[in-house]
């Protein structure tokens, strides 16, 4: 028969469950994400947490985690310290803010602790505010990525963590007054020893109070803490806050706020959607045109034969009468100037003086074209020397003809046969007119005009549209043979 446990047994299980806590996983830091992920986690818990999460982002749009290892309050406040220094964007704050620190080791000092005990630890806030000077002095980007490796390091995150320990235990000491009614029995000494020194110990309302006024506000900051509770309401509820004033303690209008979230026994940080620096897009720049120096020689020229007038000599015209088919191109003699900066240019040569080629009129029915032939002379263009190209030949004379008249599918009017020529083959001679009865005239029927082998119709490969005269239409003639009269 199995033995109960006695009831020491049962007492010693009961404290052991009491005082376990889950190993905390997760970054250290983690990225900035949107609080509607804590309105997910929520969904199924407590209604009065339902109605405060799913609230929360449509006032606070974003959040960061922090490990619940028990120094999740006191990361998280230097953490939103840093950073929003950063959001302040100006280089000579944080400069400013390096040497106020250092200032503080006389309040360290004071409560009995030497440099050489707090030094190590103040070096890191040291040297990660310099690193964040540089990258904002740079403009390269890198301070949040900075910050965020920084504190996701354990050695130097928990370095930076005890010396704001360290300067919010000196705060309570030197203003006992303003805290003693809030410890036990007022020795705020023995509270700093126990609740605010260890390295395992989470961030009070005390701790906190002490770093807003030594470390958040002479740096021109504010702090509010909201807590999520069962409380009634529909929101979180603020539980601490701290205005950010200047100097002689006025408020500063606009000033970066550090906001953190509160659930029992953890702390995350939380941004307002104005507290993230939106991502400027910058316009993209339009391509210059792309310029190709086609000719930038920078080592000597030297000409080669080719066979290019074997090509040319094909094409008629290109020479002036007397040079045959089989005669190669021109020889060109080249001058080269082996100067890169320039772009290789052509001396302008003589322009073609076209002569005009007597044209006959042709005469139809309806037109008469006469074609005006005119020389052009083109503009010349004089860019400096680079490549000098003399031709050796006379200048080339191109005949110009005139377009051919168009094509009349009316028929033209018989040509009259001149009597008496000279050449005469036969002594018979058909009458003046015969040969025009004889041409063949295009179908009318409607089924040739309606089918392929008509030109007017769109299907046939010489398709040509028909042409409308009203000559012709309305013209009225005999048809018939004329008998020719001699003279």
């Amino acid at each position: 028969m199995a033995a109960y446990p006695s009831d020491d047994e049962y007492a010693h299980l009961q404290k052991l469950s009491s005082e376990y806590e889950p190993e905390a996983t997760g970054p250290l830091v983690g990225e900035r994400q949107s609080s509607a992920a804590i309105t997910t986690e929520y969904a199924a818990a407590d209604p009065v947490f339902q109605v405060k999460t799913a609230a929360l982002p449509a006032k606070y749009a974003y959040f960061r985690t922090c490990r619940g290892d028990g120094h999740c309050g006191w990361r998280a406040i230097a953490f939103t310290y840093f950073e929003a220094l950063l959001r302040a964007g100006n280089v000579n704050k944080l400069d400013h803010e390096k040497g106020r620190l250092d200032s503080l080791g006389n309040m360290l000092a004071n409560i009995g602790y030497s440099r050489d005990i707090w030094i190590d630890f103040a070096e890191e806030a040291f040297e990660l505010l310099d690193k964040l000077a540089n990258s904002l002095r740079n403009m390269d980007g890198q301070a949040e990525t900075i910050l965020l490796r920084t504190f996701n390091d354990m050695n130097e995150s928990m370095a930076i963590i005890t010396y704001v320990k360290l300067l919010a235990s000196a705060w309570v000491q030197t203003h006992a007054e303003d805290f003693m009614h809030f410890v036990d029995n007022g020795d705020v000494k023995a509270y700093c020893s126990n609740y605010i020194e260890p390295t395992q110990c989470e961030a009070d309302n005390v701790g906190i109070a002490a770093l807003a006024e030594a470390l958040i506000k002479p740096a021109g900051l504010g702090l509010e803490v909201w807590y999520l509770d069962r409380s009634p309401g529909e929101e979180i509820n603020r539980s601490f806050y701290a205005e950010p004033t200047d100097a002689h303690h006025r408020p500063i209008a606009g000033a970066p706020m550090l906001r953190l979230l509160y659930r029992p026994g953890h702390y995350d940080i939380l941004y307002k959607a104005g507290d993230v620096p939106q991502i400027q897009h910058q316009p993209v720049p339009q391509q210059q045109p792309l310029h190709v120096a086609l000719a930038n020689y920078t080592d000597e020229f030297i000409p080669t034969a080719t066979n290019v007038g074997d090509v040319m000599n094909m094409i008629p015209g290109m020479y002036p009468s007397g040079v045959g088919l089989g005669q190669r191109w021109p020889s060109l003699p080249y001058d080269f100037s082996p100067s890169p900066a320039s772009h290789p240019q052509v001396t302008p040569v003589q322009p073609y003086a076209p002569t005009p080629t007597p044209v006959t009129p042709v005469t139809t029915s309806h037109l008469d074209f006469v074609t005006p032939i005119h020389s052009s002379n083109p503009s010349q263009y004089n860019p400096p020397n680079h490549h000098n190209i003399h031709l050796d030949q006379p200048p080339v004379t191109l005949p110009i003809h005139p377009p051919p008249p168009p094509v009349s599918i009316e028929r033209a009017a018989p040509m009259g046969v001149e009597r008496g020529g000279l050449f005469r083959p036969s002594m018979y001679e058909l009458e003046p007119g015969y040969g025009s009865s004889l041409q063949v005239q295009p179908f009318q029927t409607s089924i040739f005009r309606n089918s392929h082998f008509n030109t007017a119709h769109f299907m046939n490969p010489d398709f040509e549209p028909e042409q409308w005269c009203p000559d012709g239409e309305y013209s009225v003639g005999n048809k018939g043979r004329h008998k020719s009269h001699s003279s």
